[in-house]
């Protein structure tokens, strides 16, 4: 199967390619200043999604059969304050996957997110009510009703607050920012009033994976098994990186009166996932101390 991943660089880009099988013949779109080495069975191409000719020149070279859509502005702040710039990221790249897939009539896995909820009914099942409170939330939701409509054979994926290593330029996750913080010795405010249930995103590229091979359609959640605050959950990193937890300092939301509105629990629950693919969750304790076990070189600069 030839697979096209966009973001190949990100977070879950980067876990996806890690984790695929060698029958996995893989094309790997990125933006950025990168040196990707390709190997026998992935090739890299800098493209921006919204370079509609871009994609298509991979699609034709490629012969793809399926695409998995991790690309996009997803800094929730950058999406409130700089829109159309995320929407053309977001929605307008978007647009382009979806209408090379229609043409090639390839399957496409849409990444979307949890920012879809408003946070008041958790946990969320895939057949709840959706109803974003920012710009990114919204954005991502337009471009799930657009796969819905233009594709029959999709996969929309919600992980939620996802973690691991990042590639060396690439926008930080909430434990590579702690850590660096709390190794610089700064002082770090983190609200006790939101919560999630964190993903590692190995975890989560695994089951995209068995999604894909298994031809599954439709949405699903992806999420690991424990629900935290995000002070809990910095607590909780500080002690598995033997960090100083004193400098973290719990304050609730008000606390951060210039940024994006952020719902305040939008966990998961995760029984359809589960029950279709045997997807086993990791527990935060454990996936911590796996990524803490993983050479930082290799998966934070994608060597």
């Amino acid at each position: 199967m030839n697979i096209l991943i966009t973001g190949a660089t990100g977070l879950l880009g980067r876990a996806l390619i890690d984790t695929k099988k060698p029958s996995h013949k893989v094309a790997g779109v990125y933006l950025g200043k990168y040196g990707m080495a390709n190997g026998p069975d992935i090739t890299y191409y800098p493209a921006d999604v919204q370079d509609r000719g871009a994609l298509e020149a991979v699609f034709l070279a490629k012969k793809i059969d399926a695409v998995i859509h991790t690309a996009g502005a997803a800094d929730v702040d950058f999406c409130e304050r700089h829109y159309d710039l995320a929407y053309r990221s977001n929605v307008l790249g978007t647009k382009n996957i979806v209408e090379l897939c229609e043409k090639a009539k390839a399957k496409l896995v849409y990444i979307s997110t949890n920012a879809v909820f408003d946070g008041e009914h958790a946990p969320y099942g895939e057949n709840d009510k959706v109803n974003p409170i920012n710009k990114y939330g919204a954005m991502k939701l337009d471009c799930e009703i657009m796969v819905k409509k233009a594709l029959e054979d999709n996969i929309i994926v919600r992980p939620i607050l996802m973690y691991g290593w990042n590639h060396e330029g690439e926008r930080k996750n909430l434990v590579t920012a702690l850590i660096d913080s709390l190794g610089s010795g700064k002082d770090v405010n983190m609200v006790v009033d939101v919560y999630d249930n964190p993903l590692c995103a190995y975890n989560c590229a695994e089951a995209i994976w068995s999604l894909l091979e298994m031809d599954k359609k439709g949405t699903y959640h992806i999420a690991g098994r424990d629900i935290v605050s995000r002070y809990d959950y910095a607590l909780l990193i500080a002690d598995v990186f033997g960090l100083d937890a004193r400098l973290i300092k719990p304050v609730d939301s008000s606390f951060f009166p210039n940024i994006a509105p952020r719902p305040k629990n939008t966990s998961y629950r995760t029984e359809k996932i589960e029950s279709e693919i045997g997807f086993v969750s990791l527990g935060l304790r454990e996936g911590l101390l796996s990524m803490k076990a993983m050479r930082k070189e290799r998966c934070g600069k994608g060597a």
